[in-house]
């Protein structure tokens, strides 16, 4: 399992990134999810641990640091979660949730942020995630394309690709 982790995360840090000052110094700040893709419908579907309503995400540069700060979905209600994450080197960002979770900022805007996370369960099953959230309700057609051009270059199908904008009812906190 030990080998499996290292080799995923060698892969990972291995892809391309953008600067992480200048990404993370525009990170901070309210957040909502506009759009979730995975190879695991069951980890994205309803009541899924990733069907994930961002609320926003704080940066502690000096020591590395992030936190996200959510709602997720079970039977219907809204349950509030905050993950703390450590940021590694090549923008690799590490936090433990419904596993281990290595993510990266792919891309970023002024109001849209896509995100790439792949999820080791405690099982070892690995699960590809992409996201897409904004600083509103709305982002440009070409967020959209470019979240739908991650998805597919991860082999996430066009069909796995969920809008989660009219599905949202949780609390804000702007």
């Amino acid at each position: 399992m030990k080998i499996l982790l290292l080799c995923l995360a060698l892969v990972l840090a291995s892809d391309a990134q953008l600067p992480l000052p200048n990404v993370l110094t525009q990170v901070s700040g309210p957040w909502k999810t506009l759009y979730i893709s995975s190879n695991n419908l069951d980890k994205i579907g309803k009541n899924g641990p990733f069907r994930i309503y961002m609320r926003g995400i704080n940066v502690d540069i000096p020591r590395l640091k992030m936190s996200f700060n959510f709602y997720v979905k079970v039977d219907g209600e809204c349950v509030e979660n905050s993950v703390g994450a450590s940021i590694g080197r090549d923008n690799l960002i590490k936090a433990e949730y419904n596993g281990g979770n290595y993510f990266r900022i792919i891309d970023m805007t002024p109001n849209a942020l896509i995100g790439y996370d792949v999820n080791v369960d405690s099982k070892g099953k690995i699960t590809k995630l992409a996201s897409l959230v904004g600083r509103g309700a709305h982002v440009n057609e070409e967020d959209i394309a470019k979240f739908k051009k991650l998805s597919r270059e991860k082999g996430i199908p066009e069909e796995n690709i969920i809008y989660l904008g009219d599905t949202d009812n949780c609390p804000n906190h702007e």
